[in-house]
Protein backbone atom coordinates (compact mmCIF):
# COMPACT_ATOMS: atom_id res chain seq x y z
CA UNK A 1 0.00 0.00 0.00
CA UNK A 2 2.87 2.36 0.75
CA UNK A 3 4.19 1.89 -2.78
CA UNK A 4 0.79 2.72 -4.23
CA UNK A 5 0.56 5.93 -2.22
CA UNK A 6 4.09 6.85 -3.20
CA UNK A 7 3.31 6.28 -6.86
CA UNK A 8 0.11 8.29 -6.62
CA UNK A 9 1.99 11.08 -4.92
CA UNK A 10 4.65 11.06 -7.61
CA UNK A 11 2.05 11.01 -10.34
CA UNK A 12 0.18 13.80 -8.66
CA UNK A 13 -2.77 11.52 -7.98
CA UNK A 14 -2.32 9.48 -11.13
CA UNK A 15 -0.62 12.12 -13.29
CA UNK A 16 3.03 11.37 -13.66
CA UNK A 17 5.83 10.44 -15.87
CA UNK A 18 9.14 11.36 -17.31
CA UNK A 19 11.10 10.84 -20.51
CA UNK A 20 13.61 8.24 -21.77
CA UNK A 21 15.35 9.62 -24.85
CA UNK A 22 12.70 12.20 -25.70
CA UNK A 23 13.98 15.18 -27.65
CA UNK A 24 11.90 17.98 -26.14
CA UNK A 25 9.90 18.79 -23.01
CA UNK A 26 6.74 18.83 -25.15
CA UNK A 27 7.51 15.33 -26.50
CA UNK A 28 7.94 14.11 -22.93
CA UNK A 29 4.61 15.58 -21.84
CA UNK A 30 2.88 14.06 -24.89
CA UNK A 31 4.47 10.65 -24.23
CA UNK A 32 3.54 10.81 -20.58
CA UNK A 33 -0.09 11.62 -21.37
CA UNK A 34 -0.25 8.88 -24.02
CA UNK A 35 1.04 6.31 -21.51
CA UNK A 36 -1.27 7.59 -18.78
CA UNK A 37 -4.35 7.64 -21.01
CA UNK A 38 -3.65 4.09 -22.18
CA UNK A 39 -3.20 2.93 -18.57
CA UNK A 40 0.31 1.66 -19.27
CA UNK A 41 2.25 2.30 -16.07
CA UNK A 42 5.31 0.47 -17.37
CA UNK A 43 5.47 2.97 -20.26
CA UNK A 44 4.94 5.79 -17.77
CA UNK A 45 8.05 4.69 -15.88
CA UNK A 46 10.27 5.61 -18.85
CA UNK A 47 9.27 9.25 -18.32
CA UNK A 48 10.38 9.25 -14.68
CA UNK A 49 13.80 10.15 -13.31
CA UNK A 50 15.97 7.04 -13.04
CA UNK A 51 16.08 7.11 -9.24
CA UNK A 52 12.26 7.01 -9.07
CA UNK A 53 11.50 4.33 -11.68
CA UNK A 54 11.69 1.54 -9.11
CA UNK A 55 8.50 2.91 -7.54
CA UNK A 56 6.78 1.51 -10.63
CA UNK A 57 9.01 -1.39 -11.62
CA UNK A 58 9.08 -2.85 -8.10
CA UNK A 59 5.29 -2.90 -7.71
CA UNK A 60 3.57 -6.22 -7.32
CA UNK A 61 1.20 -7.34 -10.08
CA UNK A 62 -1.70 -6.59 -7.74
CA UNK A 63 -0.47 -3.05 -7.10
CA UNK A 64 0.04 -2.45 -10.83
CA UNK A 65 -3.47 -3.72 -11.54
CA UNK A 66 -4.94 -1.33 -8.99
CA UNK A 67 -3.09 1.70 -10.40
CA UNK A 68 -3.92 0.70 -13.98
CA UNK A 69 -7.58 0.51 -12.95
CA UNK A 70 -7.40 4.06 -11.62
CA UNK A 71 -5.77 5.22 -14.82
CA UNK A 72 -8.62 3.92 -16.99
CA UNK A 73 -10.75 6.85 -15.92
CA UNK A 74 -8.00 9.17 -17.15
CA UNK A 75 -8.50 8.09 -20.77
CA UNK A 76 -11.07 10.89 -21.11
CA UNK A 77 -8.49 13.61 -20.46
CA UNK A 78 -7.94 16.10 -23.22
CA UNK A 79 -5.04 18.51 -23.02
CA UNK A 80 -3.33 21.20 -25.02
CA UNK A 81 0.21 22.47 -24.62
CA UNK A 82 0.06 26.23 -24.18
CA UNK A 83 3.74 27.04 -23.85
CA UNK A 84 7.19 25.99 -22.74
CA UNK A 85 9.94 27.76 -20.84
CA UNK A 86 13.40 26.23 -20.78
CA UNK A 87 16.10 27.48 -18.45
CA UNK A 88 19.21 25.32 -18.84
CA UNK A 89 18.34 21.79 -17.76
CA UNK A 90 14.97 22.76 -16.23
CA UNK A 91 11.75 23.24 -18.22
CA UNK A 92 8.15 24.11 -17.47
CA UNK A 93 5.43 23.11 -19.93
CA UNK A 94 2.12 24.87 -19.41
CA UNK A 95 -0.89 22.75 -20.35
CA UNK A 96 -4.62 23.24 -20.40
CA UNK A 97 -6.47 20.14 -19.25
CA UNK A 98 -10.10 19.30 -19.92
CA UNK A 99 -11.29 16.43 -17.73
CA UNK A 100 -14.97 15.65 -17.46
CA UNK A 101 -15.87 19.22 -18.44
CA UNK A 102 -13.51 20.80 -15.92
CA UNK A 103 -10.88 22.98 -17.57
CA UNK A 104 -7.73 23.85 -15.69
CA UNK A 105 -4.30 25.19 -16.59
CA UNK A 106 -1.30 23.56 -14.98
CA UNK A 107 2.49 23.54 -15.21
CA UNK A 108 4.49 20.37 -15.74
CA UNK A 109 8.04 20.64 -14.40
CA UNK A 110 10.77 18.71 -16.17
CA UNK A 111 14.52 18.29 -15.89
CA UNK A 112 17.16 17.12 -18.30
CA UNK A 113 18.62 13.78 -17.21
CA UNK A 114 21.22 11.93 -19.26
CA UNK A 115 20.16 13.83 -22.38
CA UNK A 116 16.44 13.17 -21.92
CA UNK A 117 13.66 15.30 -20.49
CA UNK A 118 11.90 13.70 -17.52
CA UNK A 119 9.02 14.92 -15.37
CA UNK A 120 10.21 15.76 -11.87
CA UNK A 121 8.58 14.01 -8.90
CA UNK A 122 6.70 17.18 -8.02
CA UNK A 123 6.27 18.12 -11.65
CA UNK A 124 2.69 17.10 -12.31
CA UNK A 125 -0.26 19.04 -11.01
Amino acid sequence: MRKILAVLGVVGLVFMACGGGVSSPEDTVNGMFDAMKSGDIDAMAQYMPEDERSEITDMSDEEKEMVEGMLTMMSAIEYEIKGTEINGDIAVVTIEINFMGEIDESDVELMLENGSWVVTSGGMF
